[in-house]
C-alpha cells in the first residue's frame, strides 16, 4: 500500500489539475461569450445605423443612404458585411463583392444569430433583424469575421494556461510541502518504532497530534504489559526451581540411605528417575524462562556482554586453563533479550571449554539483516554421521563428562524461537568441534 504522503500528494494534486482545467475552460468559454456579446451589441448598433438610412423612393424601390455605411463596409473582404432585403429587392454591402449572404427568415421585431462561412470560408457570425419600414417589412443581416476575435481568444487561452501552469507548479509546490510537514510526526514516530526496534529506546514519546495519541499509548501500555508479564514470569520460574531443589536434594540424599543401598537395583532406578526428573525441570525452567522473540526497546550488544560472559568461564574452567579467544566487529548488535542470548552463548561456550584441550574460540560477523556467530573448541569433535543426534533433547555422545546434555538443545530452542538455525562441524581453525548460529539483525 502506498504511503499516506503519497496518497494524499496524488489525490491533492489531481484535485487541483481538476479544477484548474475546470477554471481554464469556464474563463475562456466566459471570455468567447463576452466577445460575442460585444460583437454583437456593435452589430445591432450597425444594424440601426443602416435601418436610419434606408428609405422607398416613390416608386417603392429600397434606397440606402451612402453616408450611413461605414467604411468598413466599402472595402472588399474586409471581414464586415451587411445584407438588405425587403420583398425582392436586395442590397448588399459592397465589401461581399459578388458573394452573398444566406437569407434568413425573421419576424419582425425578432434577432437571429448563427454561424456561418464566409466569402473567403473565413468563420462569420451574423446578426438578423427584421423591421417594418413605411409599411413594408425590412431584414437587415450583419456579419462579422470571427476570425480577429479568435485569433485573440486563443492568445489569452495560451496566456492563461501557461499562468494557470505556473500556479498549479507552484501549489503543488506548495501543497507537498504542506504534506510533508503535517506529516512530520509520522515521521517521528516511525523513527521512534525503528529506534524501539533496535533497542536504543524502550518506549515511545507521546508528543505527538491528538489522531495518534490513543495508538502510542496503546503501543507503550502493551510494551509495559510485556515487560511485566516476562519479569513476572522469570521471577515465578526462579521461585519454582528454588522451591524443587530442595525436595530433590532430599531424595537424592535419602536415595543413598542403608536400607536404599542394601538393595542395588532399586537405588539405581531411584537414582536414575530422580536424574530423568531434574533434567526434565531444568530444561523446561529453562525453556520458559526465554522471552522468544525480542520484545521492542530490547537489544544485544556482543562486545559489551561477550567478555564478561568469557570472563566467567575462564574462571569456571581455570583448572584446564582454558584460552577462550574472541573475534567482535565493532558494532555487532542484535535485537534480542539479553539474557536469551547470555543463555544461548553460555551453553555453547560450555560445551566447547567442556571438550575443548587448551582453546575456544568465539567469533562473530555481521552483515545486513543477519548475524553469524561460530563457537570453535580444539576437542575431539564430533564424527559427521552423528551431528544430526545432536540436536535430539539431552544427546550426549559421551557420558564421561559432567552435565546434562541440553545445552545444545536448548541453544537449538533458542535459535529457532528468534528464527534463526544452528548448524554443527568440524572447526578448520582449532581442528575440533564447531557451532554456527545463524540469526536476524535488525540494521543499526
Amino acid at each position: 500500500m502506498r504511503s499516506i504522503q503519497s496518497r494524499l500528494g496524488i489525490g491533492l494534486a489531481a484535485s487541483l489539475v481538476a479544477v484548474f482545467v475546470l477554471q481554464w475552460w469556464v474563463v475562456s468559454a466566459t471570455m468567447r461569450h463576452l466577445s460575442e456579446t460585444g460583437l454583437a451589441a456593435h452589430m445591432e448598433h450597425d444594424a440601426d445605423n443602416l435601418l436610419a438610412g434606408l428609405s422607398f423612393d416613390a416608386a417603392g424601390r429600397l434606397q440606402l443612404t451612402p453616408n450611413r455605411i461605414e467604411q468598413v463596409y466599402q472595402k472588399t473582404f474586409s471581414g464586415s458585411y451587411f445584407r438588405v432585403v425587403s420583398g425582392d429587392q436586395v442590397i448588399r454591402s459592397r465589401s461581399l463583392w459578388d458573394e452573398d449572404l444566406p437569407a434568413v427568415p425573421s419576424a419582425a421585431g425578432k434577432n437571429v444569430s448563427q454561424y456561418l462561412t464566409g466569402p473567403q470560408a473565413q468563420p462569420l457570425l451574423m446578426h438578423t433583424r427584421s423591421f417594418e419600414l413605411q409599411g413594408r417589412a425590412v431584414s437587415i443581416s450583419v456579419a462579422r469575421d470571427l476570425t480577429p476575435l479568435e485569433r485573440d481568444i486563443r492568445h489569452f487561452r495560451d496566456r492563461y494556461a501557461l499562468v494557470s501552469a505556473a500556479a498549479l507548479v507552484l501549489l503543488l509546490v506548495l501543497q507537498a510541502l504542506l504534506v510533508r510537514q503535517g506529516l512530520r510526526p509520522l515521521r517521528t514516530t516511525r523513527r521512534e518504532l525503528r529506534r524501539l526496534e533496535q533497542g536504543d529506546i524502550s518506549t515511545l514519546g507521546e508528543d505527538v497530534p491528538q489522531e495518534l495519541q490513543p495508538l502510542v499509548r496503546e503501543l507503550n501500555q502493551l510494551l509495559a504489559a510485556m515487560r511485566r508479564r516476562l519479569l513476572r514470569s522469570r521471577q515465578a520460574l526462579g521461585n519454582l526451581a528454588h522451591a524443587l531443589k530442595t525436595p530433590l536434594t532430599l531424595l537424592t540424599h535419602q536415595a543413598g540411605h542403608e536400607s536404599i543401598r542394601a538393595q542395588p537395583d532399586l537405588q539405581r532406578e531411584i537414582t536414575a528417575q530422580l536424574q530423568a526428573i531434574n533434567r526434565l525441570i531444568e530444561r523446561e525452567l529453562k525453556r520458559a524462562r526465554l522471552s522468544g522473540a525480542a520484545l521492542p526497546g530490547q537489544r544485544f550488544d556482543f562486545s559489551a556482554e561477550i567478555p564478561p560472559l568469557v570472563a566467567t568461564l575462564a574462571s569456571l574452567y581455570r583448572e584446564k586453563r582454558i584460552d577462550i579467544a574472541t573475534r567482535l566487529p565493532d558494532k555487532a548488535v542484535l535485537s534480542a533479550d539479553r539474557e536469551d542470548m547470555l543463555e544461548l552463548l553460555g551453553n555453547l561456550l560450555d560445551n566447547a571449554c567442556k571438550w575443548g584441550k587448551h582453546k575456544v574460540l568465539i567469533e562473530a560477523e555481521c552483515a545486513p539483516g543477519n548475524v553469524a556467530i561460530r563457537v570453535h573448541d580444539d576437542g575431539p569433535g564430533c564424527p559427521k554421521e552423528n551431528l544430526a543426534w545432536l540436536a535430539q533433547r539431552g544427546a550426549r555422545l559421551d557420558e564421561s563428562a559432567p552435565g546434562h546434555g541440553l545445552g545444545l538443545a536448548i541453544a537449538l530452542d533458542i535459535a529457532a524461537d528468534y528464527g534463526g538455525r544452528i548448524s554443527f562441524g568440524r572447526s578448520g581453525i582449532l581442528g575440533g568441534f564447531l557451532v554456527i548460529v545463524d540469526l536476524k539483525s535488525v540494521p543499526s
